[in-house]
């Protein structure tokens, strides 16, 4: 007998690769990716400025510090005593402002609030800003009836009616006598 020699038999199953499918990016896909990169890039730039703007704002005002310092180190004593009244006056004049408005807005409440309003209006802005706001001041206030003291009445006050002997008596009598203890 023959023999039979048997080759193994390797079943080939389907390759990996070939089972998956790798998406196929699209054109718009593609677009969405590369606009996000280029904003974070962008994003990335824009946080470096602000850091390098932020480091140079501290470099000039430590520059500044230091020349008022030197500055003031090379003055004479009548200098800085100058200097000093110019501080105080300038501190005077605000506090002198902030009284005024505080009894200002004690005294006239609605002024202080329009004045506060319009500060740093044009004059223009300002008007228009008064109309408004005296429209609706009268809108909030109600209408009081307004007597004119120099107009004489339209009717005659009721005369006094006349009391009678008896109520004279009883209202007497009621008061008590003030001789008696």
């Amino acid at each position: 007998m023959a023999e039979e020699v048997a080759a193994p038999v390797v079943e080939q199953s389907p390759a990996p690769e070939a089972a998956i499918e790798q998406p196929v990016a699209t054109a718009q896909d593609e677009d969405v990716a590369t606009w996000k990169k280029r904003l974070a890039g962008k994003d990335q730039a824009l946080t470096a400025t602000q850091k390098e703007l932020a480091t140079i704002r501290e470099e000039t005002e430590q520059l500044k510090k230091w020349k008022a310092e030197v500055e003031y180190a090379n003055m004479t004593e009548l200098e800085k005593v100058n200097l000093k009244a110019q501080q105080l006056e300038v501190e005077l004049k605000a506090a002198r402002e902030s009284a005024e408005r505080d009894t200002l807005a004690r005294k006239h409440p609605l002024y202080a609030q329009f004045a506060e309003k319009v500060q740093g209006l044009s004059v223009a802005a300002q008007a228009e800003a008064f109309e408004d706001f005296v429209s609706s001041a009268n809108k909030e206030q109600p209408k009081d009836t307004f007597v004119d003291v120099n107009a004489p009445r339209k009717s005659a006050p009721p005369a006094p009616k006349q009391r009678t002997a008896v109520e004279v008596i009883e209202d007497m009598k009621a008061l008590g006598n003030p001789f008696s203890k």
